[in-house]
């Protein structure tokens, strides 16, 4: 279950890259390769560029078949945005990322856990004083603006009977 939600909380960083950085596609492209395909392609890039696509490719490979759908989905999803959602995403998703660790945490939960939720709920969810009192401004709109592009999420029942903290 942590695996699950960690997976679904680092799916968001893949939309949050600068639209000339690797994405998905390439990713998915350097993993289907054979090991020495893979290194040929890498070696003709410069160390860092090298290192963390292998950083990527090695956290791929480590994710269940099921998450790896929902991030593969999610991917697609943003793909179809508009390029001016694209962009919008992409700065919500920095600012997010620019947070102190506990408040990222916190924040991306909370994203993750509202969009399990028809928009009804997660209205009434973002509207509570639970809520009101654990995020401040600037953070509740951070989710407000995730929340406005990103496809509602289905997470397996055994992972949507566990509610956590960040979404009351």
């Amino acid at each position: 279950m942590k695996t699950f939600f960690l997976l679904c909380l680092g799916s968001l960083t893949l939309f949050a890259q600068r639209p000339a950085s690797p994405g998905a596609n390439l990713i998915e492209r350097l993993n289907r390769m054979s090991p020495a395909q893979r290194n040929k392609v890498l070696d003709r890039m410069p160390a860092d560029r090298r290192q963390g696509l292998e950083r990527r490719i090695k956290n791929l490979n480590n994710i269940d078949p099921e998450a790896r759908a929902i991030l593969k989905k999610d991917y697609d999803s943003f793909q179809q945005l508009p390029p001016e959602q694209q962009s919008e995403l992409r700065k919500t998703l920095r600012q997010i990322a620019d947070l102190p660790e506990d408040r990222r945490r916190l924040v991306r939960g909370a994203i993750h856990n509202l969009r399990q939720h028809p928009v009804e709920m997660q209205q009434r969810r973002i509207g509570s004083r639970v809520f009101q009192e654990r995020f401040n401004e600037d953070e509740r709109k951070l989710v407000v603006d995730a929340l406005a592009v990103l496809p509602q999420q289905t997470v397996p029942q055994t992972a949507q009977e566990q509610p956590t903290k960040a979404e009351h």
